[in-house]
Order: structure tokens, then C-alpha cells, then sequence
């Protein structure tokens, strides 16, 4: 008797094409999205870093993936008074999302997902995760919500 689940199983590979992805470009793409996202965070914060509020330092750190191997992609450092925030990226493959930063401070962790289709800055806030992930245009506000999160009270 023939199984007739391993019947369309097989069916499904012998039709499924097999995509060439050009893992170089997309970790390129990647890192030229983290550069302009720091980019624009500092554009959103040019008269605090003008005034001396914030001082801003990016360091580069080596990253691991699957399908991509290491490799080195800047994290941007703030400081506020004595406190430090950090945008830390995470990832390329992300499920949902075509990349991964998270912003870390002495209090907690908020998490941007690069997605160009849903938010106009390309990137968007986490700022919900259950019961339903809600996500936000990263902007002045949601900057703001996302640091109030990470930074101690």
C-alpha cells in the first residue's frame, strides 16, 4: 500500500524550486541598513548631541550566522550622564523581519526590526510582544518611548 503522505511530500520537493540567495549581498545590505540606521538616530538626536546631553561612539563587534559565517557589523554606544545605551544588531535572518537590532540599557532591552514594506523609516519598535506583536514607525516618539524603556527611571 503506497503511503500517501510521503507520496505528496515528494511531490512538493521535486516541484519546490531551490532559491540561489547571494548571502554576500544581503550581510552588505545589512550592514550598509545598520550604518544608516545610526544615521538617522543621530539625525533625531542632532540638538542633544549638539548641547553635549548625549556623546554618541560606535565600535565594531564581530557577529556569527547561519548560512553567512562571522562577520563585522557597529554597534552605536549613547551616553546619557552615566548612563550607557546600546544599539546592539542581533541579525540578518529574523523571522518576519529582515533584521534585528536591539537597543539595551541598564533597564531592559527594546527590539527594532528592519522591515522597508511596513514603516517608512525602514525600521519599526517593538513595543508590544503578546498576546499580539505590535510594532511602530521608528521615529521621534517611538525613540523616545524606546529609550524611557531601556534607561533607569
Amino acid at each position: 500500500m503506497e503511503d500517501q503522505l510521503v507520496d505528496f511530500i515528494r511531490g512538493k520537493k521535486g516541484k519546490a524550486p531551490s532559491p540561489d540567495i547571494d548571502w554576500q549581498a544581503k550581510k552588505d545590505t545589512w550592514v550598509g541598513s545598520v550604518d544608516s540606521l545610526y544615521g538617522y538616530v543621530r539625525g533625531m538626536l542632532r540638538e542633544s548631541i549638539a548641547s553635549n546631553d548625549v556623546t554618541t561612539n560606535t565600535v565594531n563587534v564581530e557577529v556569527s550566522e547561519d548560512f553567512i559565517g562571522s562577520y563585522s557589523v557597529p554597534v552605536l554606544e549613547l551616553s546619557v550622564g552615566s548612563e550607557r545605551v546600546e544599539f546592539r544588531p542581533k541579525g540578518i535572518n529574523v523571522i518576519g523581519a529582515a533584521g534585528r537590532v536591539d537597543i539595551r540599557g541598564e533597564r531592559d532591552t527594546v527590539t527594532l526590526l528592519r522591515d522597508e514594506v511596513d514603516f517608512a523609516s525602514g525600521w519599526g519598535v517593538v513595543i508590544q510582544r503578546v498576546p499580539h506583536l505590535k510594532k511602530v514607525d521608528l521615529d521621534r516618539d517611538s525613540l523616545k518611548f524606546a529609550l524611557e524603556r531601556v534607561m533607569l527611571p
